[in-house]
Order: C-alpha cells, then sequence, then structure tokens
C-alpha cells in the first residue's frame, strides 16, 4: 500500500507516460551496459528540471533511494541498481528527456541540463565553430555531458584532459534529511528553487560579471600534466583530488540539474598518422620523443593491440557499420530497440536469451567489413598500432619527427586519406564494445567472466602491457587492450575461461597493478567494480550524508546513514 501511494504521487508529477513499473519495460534501465543488474521499485522521466526538482521532494519525503541515470553508457555499473540487498525501495530517475545546451558569452561556454548528449552538444556548438570537452568515443553512443562530469571521464582529447567543472546546480539532501538546491553556477538565478529552475530554464539572466567567472570550467592544467614524462604518477585517476569538487566526481551522489562548461575553437582540419611496430618499447619511446619534440601536443593519441582489432572487426562490426552508414546519432536508438526486444525474447522463454546476438553476429560474419585496406595490412603485419591526430598544420612537423625516429627503429607509419582516419577511429571505438559482443554471442556472463581493468600508469613507466604471470595467463581466454596512450591510460579487457574464479583474477591483477604504482580506475569511475579511495569517500559523505543517493558506490555501504 505504501509503495502504491509512493507510485502515484510520483506519476501526478511526471504523468503516467513517464513513470515505468512494467518490469519488461524497466529491463533497459535497470542494467547496465556492461555489467551490473537490480531491481527498482520504479524508473521515473521527468521531462524539466522543475518537475525532476519535484519528483526528488517525493522521493526525499518517502525515504526512497534516489538513483541518478543520464545515457546507461558506463562501463562500471555506476548508474544502475546493484543487486537487491538495499534498505530503502530504490527508484531510477532517468534523466534522458530533459536536454537542453544554452551557449552563453558569445559561444565561450554552455550550460548543459542532465539530458543532454554530447551530441548534442557538438551539433550546439558547429554554427559558432566551437567543440566541446569531448569529442569521440562516448558521443557515438549517446553519453551525456552531465555524467562525464560526475565521473570525471577521462576523454582522449590531449589538450583538455578530464571532464571537470568547479561551477554547477545541483540538489544535495543535507544530514537532517531535508533536501537542499545548491547554485554554484556563478550566475544570479534567484532565492527559491523553484525561481532559481524557472529562470534558468527560460534563460532569463545575465553572465559576464566579475564573480561569476571566478572557479574553473575545465582541467586547464591537463597539458602540462602529461608533459611531465618523468613524474612517477600517473596523469589522472578517478577519485584524484585535484579533480573533485561538487558534482564534479560526485559519483551521482548529488542530483546535477546544470553545468557550466568551456568551449574550445574547432580544428579547421585535423589529420591522422598510423603507426605499426612489433616492438612496445619503441611505441613507449615514441611517446618520449614526440611529448619532449612537439611544440604542441597532438590532438589526440589512441592505442590499439592487434587482438583487440580482430575482436572488433569480427565482434564489434555491426557498431562500426552503423556508425559509418548512419552517423553516431542513431545507435543510442537502435541500442535501446535492442534491449526492448532482448526483454520480449526473454518474457516469451520460447528462444535462447542470446537470440538476437547470435542473428547480429551471423551477421557480421557474411558482411564485408569495408576497412581501410591499409588498415587491414598493418593488422596483418603488426601488434602494436598507434593514432595521432593533430592539427593539419602540424603535418610537416610531425612527418619530420617520425621519419627521424624511424629511421633506427623497427616500425612503419603512414599519413592517412580522410577515409583512413575515420575507419582508424571507428575501430578503436568498437574496441571498447567488442569483448561485451563477444560475451553475449557466447552466452558469457560479463558479471562473472569479463574483468576489465581501466588502469592509469606512472607517467615515467617503461612498460606498456599488462603482462600476466603464467598461471594467470592461463586462465583468459580472450583479451583485448587499447587505450589513451600518451596519457599512459590502458583499456584492458580479459574474458576468462569456464569455471575461473573471476573475483580472486581481478584481485591478483590488482595486487600487480599495485607493485607497479598504477591507479584505478582512470576514466570510467569506480561504479560497483573497484574500491573507492579514501579521498573519494570523504567526497560521498560530504556530498551525501545520509547515503541516499546511489548507496554503494565504489563498494561503499548501501545503509542509510552510511550504517
Amino acid at each position: 500500500m505504501q509503495h502504491t501511494l509512493i507510485l502515484q504521487q510520483l506519476g501526478d508529477q511526471v504523468g503516467p507516460d513517464n513513470l515505468i513499473t512494467d518490469s519488461y519495460q524497466k529491463a533497459y534501465y535497470c542494467k547496465g551496459f556492461r555489467v551490473g543488474q537490480g531491481d527498482a521499485l520504479a524508473v521515473v522521466l521527468p521531462e524539466t528540471l522543475l518537475q525532476l526538482w519535484q519528483v526528488l521532494k517525493v522521493c526525499q519525503q518517502n525515504d526512497i533511494i534516489i538513483l541518478m541515470q543520464a545515457s546507461n553508457t558506463g562501463v562500471t555499473g555506476g548508474s544502475t541498481p546493484h543487486g537487491d540487498d538495499y534498505d530503502r525501495p530504490v527508484v531510477i530517475v532517468s534523466t534522458r528527456k530533459i536536454k537542453g545546451v544554452q551557449v552563453i558569452d558569445n559561444a565561450q561556454q554552455i550550460i548543459a541540463f542532465p539530458g543532454s548528449t554530447l551530441t548534442e552538444l557538438e551539433t550546439s556548438l558547429k554554427p559558432w565553430n566551437k567543440e566541446p570537452h569531448s569529442v569521440i568515443g562516448s558521443s557515438c553512443i549517446g553519453a551525456s555531458v552531465v555524467g562525464g562530469i560526475c565521473n570525471n571521464s577521462g576523454g582522449s582529447l590531449l589538450q583538455r584532459g578530464p571532464a571537470f567543472t568547479e561551477k554547477s546546480l545541483f540538489a544535495q539532501i543535507s544530514d537532517d534529511g531535508q533536501l537542499h538546491l545548491i547554485n554554484h553556477l556563478g550566475i544570479e538565478l534567484g532565492k527559491t528553487p523553484e525561481e532559481m529552475i524557472t529562470r534558468l530554464e527560460a534563460g532569463e539572466y545575465t553572465t559576464g560579471t566579475a564573480p561569476d567567472w571566478e572557479g574553473k570550467i575545465w582541467a586547464d592544467d591537463y597539458a602540462a600534466v602529461i608533459k611531465d614524462v618523468d613524474a612517477t604518477t600517473p596523469t589522472r585517476f578517478n577519485g584524484n583530488p585535484h579533480y573533485l569538487h561538487d558534482s564534479a566526481g560526485c559519483a551521482g551522489k548529488v542530483i546535477v540539474f546544470a553545468v557550466r562548461l568551456a568551449t574550445f575553437d574547432a580544428t579547421p582540419q585535423e589529420d591522422t598518422f598510423y603507426i605499426g611496430t612489433n616492438d612496445e618499447q619503441v611505441l613507449l619511446d615514441l611517446r618520449r620523443y614526440l611529448i619532449e619534440n612537439l611544440e604542441t601536443l597532438p590532438i589526440q593519441a589512441e592505442y590499439i593491440h592487434r587482438n583487440a582489432f580482430r575482436l572488433t572487426l569480427r565482434y564489434a562490426r555491426h557498431m562500426f557499420l552503423s556508425i559509418k552508414r548512419l552517423g553516431p546519432a542513431a545507435l543510442p536508438g537502435l541500442m535501446a530497440k535492442k534491449a526492448r526486444w532482448d526483454a520480449r525474447l526473454r518474457k516469451l522463454r520460447l528462444l535462447p536469451h542470446n537470440t538476437l546476438d547470435r542473428l547480429i553476429q551471423w551477421g557480421n560474419r557474411i558482411t564485408p567489413s569495408t576497412v581501410a585496406p591499409r588498415l587491414l595490412s598493418y593488422h596483418r603485419r603488426y601488434e602494436h598500432h598507434l593514432m595521432i591526430k593533430l592539427a593539419h598544420d602540424e603535418v610537416a612537423s610531425m612527418s619530420r619527427l617520425l621519419t627521424a625516429f624511424f629511421a633506427t627503429r623497427n616500425g612503419e607509419w603512414f599519413h592517412c586519406t580522410e577515409e583512413e582516419q575515420k575507419d582508424a577511429f571507428l575501430v578503436r571505438f568498437g574496441v571498447g564494445a567488442c569483448t561485451v559482443f563477444y560475451c553475449d554471442y557466447a552466452g558469457i556472463n560479463t558479471n562473472d567472466r569479463l574483468i576489465a581493468f581501466d588502469v592509469a600508469l606512472r607517467r615515467n613507466d617503461d612498460q606498456w602491457l599488462i603482462r600476466l604471470p603464467p598461471e594467470l595467463q592461463a586462465q583468459v581466454l580472450e583479451d583485448s587492450c587499447c587505450g589513451h596512450f600518451f596519457c599512459l591510460v590502458n583499456h584492458q579487457d580479459y574474458i576468462l575461461k569456464p569455471g575461473v574464479d573471476g573475483a580472486q583474477f581481478k584481485a591478483a591483477v590488482l595486487a600487480y597493478l599495485d607493485q607497479r604504482g598504477a591507479k584505478y580506475p582512470a576514466e570510467h569511475n569506480i561504479g560497483h567494480l573497484y574500491h573507492a579511495s579514501d579521498e573519494h569517500q570523504h567526497h560521498f559523505h560530504q556530498l551525501d550524508p545520509t547515503n541516499t543517493c546511489n548507496p554503494g558506490i565504489g563498494k561503499t555501504s548501501k545503509k542509510k546513514h552510511w550504517a
């Protein structure tokens, strides 16, 4: 009866069409893209910031756990329920309908609402010849702007660093259980929550005064961090106190209504150099050589291992082709449709639960990859692949440096055509999902046998790959490695053989990484896979003293008041 009353109150705020209680319809929101799954009393989809505020008040008044979710594209299960051992009912509040990007101050900055995606932000800035913080990777699957800030997402753009701002508008539940709206946007919006929200949504405010500019709106020191190649610490990692501030790094412990971010001048023309070698040390030497000799850091420097390339061509070919033919904006819709059909098939119980995945992989087998021939040639010949993207006016300098470097070293390089550049980065993007698609096709439980590592290595590290002892390597069925190479951020996936204890395997690998002075996770956030550091937990306790928002994140307590 109590739950019925709560559902009625939520429905009164958002309407029946935006309140989901059916298990089949909830499935898309209750299961993570890679890992994580649990049940929720309901999924609520407010359409405005004012509706979001009213929904939060209902949850707060009824002692409901609030689990904020934007696009549900995370890979560590941090925006879905995790298990069913919560001490209070869970309500997922999806912000996917609260879209909106406000371009301010002659397009030098933007204000993004919680449901706005990176793709939407890119589109909003194009008329101004501007770009957002991140323009690759997660933008292709509809990742949200606010989600990136909450996770301190790292990204691949060397000159812009992790997603970060000190300016946001967010709701917070204080120690006495009261709900407050905190305005740290640096913009005068009024006194009451309703007034602040109404004025913000209507754009009824002014900017540009002196106090308005106080506070950072991006990680403006990151390029200098990368250039310190002799440092014994990583460039970035989740839980780094340097990048924890209010909404930034909050991992859902506050409810973010808006963030204020910097924009960047769009590069008129981008070029890519593709490098192949069979010697890992050659790439490490090249990294140091280029960082020390280039006047300006490249835009990106992305690594793919041959095995990751192979798995992507085989199991993520449909994603590669979908983006190439339909554009990145189509992908979130396709993923949502597949999730709904998966739920229908499970409900019918007439076919295997992974029937759609088997059909997709059958299609991948008979469909040509269309990957550029020179990329395929390097895939056959070289174990290590590196793609370096830079502004067109830096091409001559890069060519000279690569020619000099490889005159005495093992490896080759070429200057990509426009089509090769596009294919190279689409393959790189597909690597992130190839092991998930493999597991889906093979019927492997990703929570048990897909072990992912998101690792920030020391800036002076003389080793790139994670080299397992023979007894651990023998437990691996397949593995995939990619990463942001100049940042020395390594993404390593292992699909374990049947019967292997995933928890023991992961603990052994993490112990090895600890010996190397690595930090983890580097950029995908802790989710429910990693232990939050002491600094990160302190941030959480300050933001959410009652432990009402996303409890259990970072393997912390799920109990009220952190009991």
